[in-house]
């Protein structure tokens, strides 16, 4: 049911965006309607991780509240950097949504994803099964069942996310084609090609139990085990602390490479987390130096 919901408001910010980028006297509260509803569909989803042991991305919704509030009274105000800054947005969410949306075009990307990964495995002489078309087994049976590990590629293994954010990025500031065509090119071939070793090293870590152990005694032992998941805590480890955490810093370097090459985006980047970061000031009682 909360899936449902989350894909409705979803689908519903991306119709916002896509009536935000048509020049008309009402865009700016289509930026509004679709903020909100982006927020909302991201605080929906917020149980599925959560069951999912993932941490990072809660953080990053809950965070971005406030950041929420200030995007939609400045858009009242008709703030010219915060449009900019959701033109970007808009285009990360546009390149995002057919993905998750279309089955059979999310399948695609799903299924090169895990052609290179067979590809990699294969190299490197990494014994594994395919449960199913997009499902690894481990070559060994677990003891006590009757299978090995399964390790599934979903959508949010393909790195899509992150290609979007950073194709979003491109399009915060005016550039020719040939460069755009440049700065799109570093934003998803790095990524593209980072991931699929994110993944390879999420399934040998897990398969292989490489980080069997976790802290004892403190009351949370359930963030690290899963009921129905056998060996969990190396899947913890590898894919919701390790390639979590990793995934964010390629992230923002390969943010600082486009910086580099567009000179243009860094004034774009440093004006809009300017206006962020005076209001956030403000809003927690701390008046922003002059």
């Amino acid at each position: 049911m909360l899936d449902t919901l989350a894909d409705i408001a979803l689908i519903i910010s991306l119709i916002g965006f896509v009536l935000f980028f048509i020049p008309t006297k009402f865009k700016n509260y289509f930026a509004v309607f679709a903020v909100i509803a982006l927020e909302a569909g991201l605080l929906l989803k917020l149980p599925e991780f959560f069951a999912e042991n993932n941490f990072f991305y809660p953080i990053l919704i809950i965070a971005a509240l406030p950041i929420v509030y200030i995007t939609v009274k400045r858009l009242l105000n008709d703030d010219g950097t915060v449009k900019r800054f959701m033109y970007g947005v808009g285009i990360a969410l546009t390149v995002y949504m057919p993905f998750a949306l279309i089955a059979p075009l999310g399948n695609w990307l799903i299924g090169t994803v895990v052609y290179w990964i067979r590809i990699v495995f294969d190299a490197v002489g990494f014994e594994y099964k395919m449960a199913d078309w997009n499902i690894f087994e481990s070559a060994q049976v677990i003891p006590g069942y009757s299978s090995g590990y399964l390790d599934e590629i979903i959508l949010g293994c393909t790195g899509i996310t992150a290609i979007a954010i950073l194709i979003g990025v491109v399009f915060l500031t005016k550039t020719n084609l040939i460069q755009r065509i440049g700065l799109l090119f570093l934003a998803i071939v790095p990524i593209y090609i980072i991931n699929i070793f994110r993944n390879v090293f999420v399934i040998m870590s897990y398969f292989g139990q490489w980080f069997p152990d976790y802290p004892t005694g403190l009351g949370i032992d359930s963030l690290f085990t899963h009921p129905t998941i056998p060996g969990y805590t190396s899947f913890f480890w590898s894919h919701n602390v390790m390639c979590e955490i990793g995934a964010f810093i390629v992230i923002i370097v390969i943010a600082l490479l486009l910086f580099k090459f567009t000179p243009g985006l860094v004034s774009s980047i440093r004006e809009i987390i300017n206006v962020y970061v005076c209001d956030l000031k403000l809003i927690f009682g701390k008046k922003p130096k002059a």
